[in-house]
């Protein structure tokens, strides 16, 4: 096991260093402070705590350590920003984590191939630059609009006839294999020699979201097939995880709260060349769920701009059954007007006549809000920004929420005057409206189908009850469970007595909130019924500890998406040190006494809200000292934000003592 492997880690990077590559940071007093590069703000409320290796942003709340920092800056997950800050620092993670062997062979051969892959960036750069026989290619890009600075900025290239990179390659010290496993060559049928894989092609340079070429894709100029050729599958490379421009687009699409995709290339370039920086192109056209993951991180608001002919809108149909499969989904109450047998005049009531109850019902709804671009026939985006530069603007703002787009494209085709199209239409667009989460956009549809077929609107509520979704049921049968098997009810001792034993466990402060972070996450390993109790009161940021916070950044994303609530499927899929510390944590809370539900619930609850108060106390404490230092800088603007953030703060800590007193 990789004893101490994150804290080894942290002690190998310096955080002022690491995050100063990203935020430009002046020091202040004890600590760093620049602007927040996750929202947008003019006076600094970020710092940077370089004795305690954290960081924390007052403005928007948000705050950890080195790992959390590189997580919400690079949207990647735990596992991916352990590998990198691992091989960054040059730390072993242990051999008992299939995922990061002991042996530094794979990091060895993943950074070689960087460095193979910059070296072709670089050559291919050149060649467009520079190369007469890239003359066809600079009057193309040239035709298509696309600037010196975007050809820099997105680093565009070519590559000409034969085998001009792989000798490149071969002289710069790489072995012929390594060329060919990289995608970059192929070997000649019958011989050992080797020739380009990329010819007489304009090179479109693949980056991922830290911005490091993993791979290329190429438009053909001379004639040959297919019209675009990407680098095959590597170890760096996966087309089906990659967005191009992701890396230029990610600051903007935080930002904007908003991404936009399109189809290619230059549909990307074009767009971030005119402004519109949070663009981003699907490689191969089609949108996987990998490319939903990545931006669900940054937003849920998607808008899909795919080239508007039949091909296109086929591509919009499945990328909008991917999107929907791929963002999160959360149950929500939907109130029904009560049933004809609520109304009998049998039904009894008290002294009073009183209107029968409301039904309410839960139904699954998409967390995310996916718009359709429409574009002219016959232009593909990448003109249409250049032809209508303010059009494009208008085009963005007016984008078809996702069921306008379902009348649009389903109904195509049918002639509503006929039974049987009729009927079509029903059978198409109303499994669609019955996902409508709201109820009055839920009517509004039911109003325009009623028009469409002309009949009668009360028919269509009929039909669109008949195909209403059940609840789902839970993964995990204790989350529904009224009596868990695990739990008791035999003579419980009191919540206030087990966290009287944590509270005693330790002298310091950091202790304490180093107890009630583990005994937090101990109760959702051990009892997941109690995940919604912990997760109402908690963010990730109110952990300290880096293996607590990660652990507790998946459940309560889990909690989020209550239809799925199996969090042994979800362990199982940790890094195999957050593994062995769940697994340490469950150990610990097997030694507590058994509680019975309602008071699990109120020990859940109470220590959730301890583990918030002394956060906050923190914070409000970490604030006052940087108040007082801004206050003798003679810093005016920076302490009337940070007195303001203060009063925000103890509120909000006024307000939990106050929960805390309730569940006493």
């Amino acid at each position: 096991m990789a004893v101490g492997a994150i804290e080894q880690i942290k002690q190998k990077l310096d955080i002022v260093q690491e995050i100063g590559a990203v935020v430009a940071l002046r020091p202040s007093g004890k600590t760093y402070k620049g602007l927040c590069p996750f929202h947008l703000e003019r006076t600094p409320s970020f710092y940077v705590f370089p004795e305690t290796g954290t960081w924390r942003c007052f403005g928007c709340n948000k705050g950890g350590d080195l790992f959390t920092f590189i997580q919400e800056h690079q949207s990647l997950d735990f596992r991916e920003v352990l590998g990198l800050l691992a091989e960054k620092a040059g730390v072993s993670l242990g051999s008992d984590d299939a995922d990061f062997p002991e042996s530094p062979q794979p990091n060895q051969a993943k950074h070689r191939l960087r460095q193979l892959n910059e070296a072709a960036a670089i050559w291919f750069s050149h060649q467009l630059l520079t190369s007469t026989s890239a003359t066809h290619a600079r009057t193309y890009l040239q035709g298509r609009g696309i600037s010196n600075e975007s050809i820099e900025r997105f680093r565009l290239g070519y590559a000409p006839d034969g085998d001009g990179l792989t000798r490149y390659l071969l002289e710069q010290g790489y072995e012929a294999q390594e060329i060919v496993t990289a995608g970059l060559a192929r070997r000649r049928e019958g011989s050992d020699t080797l020739y380009d894989y990329f010819r007489q092609r304009i090179i479109f340079t693949i980056r991922d979201g830290r911005g490091q070429t993993i791979g290329f894709g190429g438009r053909e100029l001379g004639g040959g097939h297919p019209k675009y050729l990407n680098t095959p599958q590597t170890i760096l490379f996966d087309k089906s995880a990659t967005l191009y421009g992701f890396d230029q687009a990610r600051d903007a699409i935080r930002h904007l709260d908003q991404a936009v995709i399109v189809e290619g290339y230059v549909d990307a370039v074009i767009a971030h060349q005119y402004g519109y920086h949070n663009t981003v192109a699907c490689i191969g056209s089609a949108i996987t769920p990998k490319h939903v993951q990545q931006i669900k991180k940054l937003t849920r608001r998607l808008v899909l701009a795919l080239d508007p002919d039949a091909a296109g809108e086929a591509a919009t149909l499945r990328a909008i059954e991917v999107a929907q499969q791929g963002f999160d989904h959360v149950l929500v109450p939907v109130t029904e007007a009560p049933t004809d047998a609520a109304m009998a005049p049998g039904r009894k009531r008290g002294k009073r006549a009183e209107p029968p109850s409301a039904l309410i019902r839960f139904e699954e709804q998409v967390d995310a809000e996916i718009r359709i671009m429409h574009l002219p026939d016959g232009i593909d985006p990448d003109e249409f920004i250049r032809q209508q530069p303010t059009a494009w603007e208008e085009a963005l703002q007016q984008a078809q929420p996702l069921m306008d787009f379902y009348f649009t494209v389903l109904l195509a085709g049918l002639d509503l005057r006929q039974p049987t199209d009729k009927a079509e239409a029903a059978r198409r667009l109303l499994p669609m409206i019955a996902q409508i989460g709201d109820r009055i956009r839920q009517e509004s549809y039911v109003r325009r189908l009623a028009t469409l077929l002309r009949i009668a609107e009360r028919d269509v509520q009929m039909e669109l009850r008949r195909i209403h979704r059940p609840l789902p049921k839970m993964a995990t049968a204790e989350f529904a469970s009224e009596d868990a098997t695990e739990l008791t009810t035999n003579a419980p001792p009191a919540p206030t007595q087990i966290l009287a034993g944590i509270n005693s466990g330790t002298g310091s402060r950091a202790g304490l909130i180093r107890n009630l972070e583990e005994y937090c996450i101990g109760l959702l390993v051990c009892h997941p019924v109690v995940i919604q109790d912990i997760c109402a009161i908690l963010v990730p940021s109110d952990f300290q500890g880096t293996e607590t916070r990660a652990i507790f950044s998946l459940l309560s994303s889990l909690a989020k998406t209550a239809t799925s609530m199996d969090v042994e499927a979800l362990l199982a899929t940790l890094p195999g040190l957050l593994i062995t510390e769940a697994e340490r944590l469950r150990a610990l809370l097997a030694t507590q006494p058994t509680l019975d539900r309602t008071n699990l619930a109120r020990t859940a609850k109470q220590s959730a809200l301890r583990l918030k108060s002394l956060r906050l106390a923190d914070a409000i404490t970490e604030l006052s000292f940087l108040q007082r230092e801004a206050e003798e800088r003679g810093d005016r603007e920076t302490e009337h934000m940070l007195r303001l953030q203060g009063l925000r703060l103890h509120r909000e800590l006024g307000a939990h003592k106050a929960q805390g007193l309730l569940q006493s």
